[in-house]
């Protein structure tokens, strides 16, 4: 039986519970005023990627900013999948039309469960900004990349958003130091907070290098294709407004992935290589 990588973490108390989290996160609202539309790269990349006539997996949708304009730009039909109940609800009445014709299906509860129901199902499969990085635990996250690669058809291709571990939260990294050194924590992992006040809510990410994402999706059966930029500027400056937007996709073209404040990484299943 597969572990639940959401809910496998490794031994440290304070680590966040991010099903809590990031129900609390949506469900106040600050999430969708912080992300108010898909980053005109990672979406035009999931663009690239998806047949028209595709299927797709969505995991990690929160309220479906990218699943909504894949279903309205192309033919594609897909599964938009998120552990947060709060956003489940968001998106079926935000996607309502879309569920209703038949082309997307909206899915909670273990991920080990996406591989039986899906199996070797989709054409794509994306991690958009972050979502593999609140995966506390090195083995957890490949165990997570390895249930996402059984969904996969042949040749089919995974595209995550990853956070840059030389561009982000600095003095969080410092504050760790002393339980990285301990073993509590791994390098790259960090504790932080959204919302202010009483309302702050406790959060974890992995910050990753480019050379430690490759080493990872090794080990979970994968070869990745390439690594780029996401984004220039703080993902919540880069989707403020279109300008922006496209100002950034702009830069994005010629920056190496290492000096970017996130990257993407596009890989497929080795399997299919030695098929």
């Amino acid at each position: 039986m597969i572990a639940d990588p959401l809910t496998e973490r490794i031994a440290c108390d304070d680590i966040p519970d991010m099903v809590r989290s990031y129900d609390r996160y949506i469900a106040s609202g600050l999430y969708d005023r912080r992300y108010p539309r898909p980053n005109r790269r990672t979406l035009g990349i999931l663009l690239h990627h998806l047949p028209s006539d595709g299927r797709f997996l969505d995991f990690g949708a929160g309220t479906g900013r990218y699943a909504e304009p894949l279903l309205q730009l192309t033919d594609a039909s897909g599964v938009a999948y998120d552990i947060c109940p709060t956003a489940g609800q968001i998106m079926e009445e935000r996607l309502d039309g879309f569920v209703k014709d038949g082309r997307l299906m909206i899915r909670n509860g273990s991920p080990a469960l996406l591989s039986e129901e899906f199996h070797s199902a989709f054409d794509m499969v994306f991690l958009a900004f972050g979502v593999l990085a609140h995966v506390s635990g090195r083995a957890n996250r490949q165990n997570m990349l390895s249930v996402l690669r059984q969904t996969l058809q042949p040749n089919g291709v995974l595209i995550a958003g990853l956070p840059n571990r030389a561009r982000r939260f600095h003095a969080e990294r410092r504050a760790a130091r002393s339980r990285v050194m301990d073993g509590e924590l791994e390098e790259g992992d960090v504790l932080y907070q959204r919302g202010r006040n009483a309302d702050t809510i406790p959060m974890f990410y992995h910050l990753f290098t480019p050379e430690e994402a490759r080493r990872e999706f090794d080990a979970a059966g994968f070869h990745v294709e390439h690594i780029q930029a996401e984004s220039v500027l703080a993902e919540e400056k880069v989707v403020s407004s279109p300008f922006v937007s496209w100002l950034d996709n702009f830069v994005c073209r010629s920056l190496p992935a290492a000096y970017g404040f996130g990257f993407l990484v596009v890989a497929r299943s080795r399997m299919t290589e030695a098929s």
